[in-house]
């Protein structure tokens, strides 16, 4: 009784107690991730040349901090270039995958086209050469450039992020579900490449999802085509895509963000992120269209060397073009 009496007495102040402590442990824990946002969210911008531009300062006074919030969110629909980076020590980072997504925002729309590697283009500065070889030679901005040119398109942005990276985003979050359609066998000593997959539904881990991304050559038999590869790749995402807006992913935000700031980088600045994500916060809502750049393959001498090549005519190019156009074209 005294319990029931002390209850009906204090019972709503108690609860408003209680809900008021976790309102101001909430606002803690997003105060929180806020700095910790913006700290690195400062480690993935980097401009695509290279440089982040800072006025003269005189020599008593200290760094200046980069302000990421003053250019205004990219609302507008825009394209961006994503790179898969294979980097390793003592080589220069190569484009493994090569891909570019034009968003809309306001429509919460977005069209992925994959490109791939072996496509031959004029690289400038270089002659024509395949387009994943401009990535060794000047890096992304170089690779903006040669689509740019290529494709007659403007490409706003870019984001990359290294095989490292990826690996260790899927088994932060578990693994994806992957259903394996075949024996996927291939070794090559050479750069330490051993892929060793069993078909049926499994969930991957991030070796295993980044091989599966990868595998083309075989040891079994017949080799794929870089389409199938691609196709591969765009699961890949898409199954990436579905497990990172699960709910239990909400517990895993800190070391993602973590893991992002040491292996992503982008020239999309603090206020565009913070845009982007609002804009694209409901899944279901979400529209995404995956396509590829399709050509033939054909034998070219290049550098006194018989190579394989990946040609891509003018009315394929054409066709991109005016996808990506409607996309940015389309009224919110």
């Amino acid at each position: 009784m005294k319990f029931l009496s002390f209850a009906k007495r204090y019972g709503k102040r108690i609860a408003f107690h209680l809900v008021s402590i976790c309102i101001i442990s909430m606002l803690v824990v997003v105060g929180y991730a806020a700095i910790e946002y913006r700290q690195l969210v400062r480690q993935w911008y980097v401009p695509i040349d290279g440089q982040v531009q800072q006025t003269a300062k005189a020599p008593s006074e200290p760094e200046p901090v980069i302000d990421l919030t003053s250019v205004s969110p990219p609302m507008k629909p825009f394209v961006a270039l994503i790179l898969g980076i294979d980097s390793r020590d003592g080589e220069r980072a190569r484009s493994d995958t090569i891909m570019l997504a034009a968003i809309n925002p306001g429509k919460q729309s977005a069209y992925l086209i994959s490109i791939p590697r072996d496509s031959y283009l004029d690289i400038p500065g270089k002659g024509h050469d395949k387009v994943n070889h401009a990535m060794a030679f000047g890096g992304p901005k170089l690779v903006k450039q040669s689509l740019e040119s290529f494709l007659g398109i403007e490409i706003d942005r870019y984001v990359s992020v290294d095989f490292d990276g990826f690996r260790k985003i899927v088994d932060e979050l578990g693994g994806i579900p992957i259903d394996v359609k075949k024996r996927m066998k291939y070794s090559d000593p050479s750069d330490d490449t051993y892929i060793d997959l069993q078909p049926g539904m499994q969930t991957l881990n991030g070796e295993q999802a980044l091989d599966y991304a990868r595998y083309r050559k075989s040891d079994l038999g017949k080799e794929d085509s870089d389409y199938q590869r691609i196709a591969r790749q765009q699961e890949i995402m898409q199954a990436i895509a579905v497990k990172a807006a699960s709910p239990e992913t909400l517990s895993k935000i800190h070391a993602l963000m973590q893991i992002m700031g040491q292996h992503v980088k982008m020239d999309l600045t603090e206020g565009e992120i913070a845009a982007l994500l609002l804009a694209y916060g409901n899944p279901g809502d979400n529209l995404f269209q995956t396509d590829t750049l399709t050509g033939r393959d054909e034998r070219i001498w290049q550098d006194g060397v018989l190579g394989w090549y990946h040609l891509v005519p003018s009315t394929e190019r054409q066709r991109i073009r005016q996808q990506i156009q409607a996309v940015l074209s389309s009224s919110s």
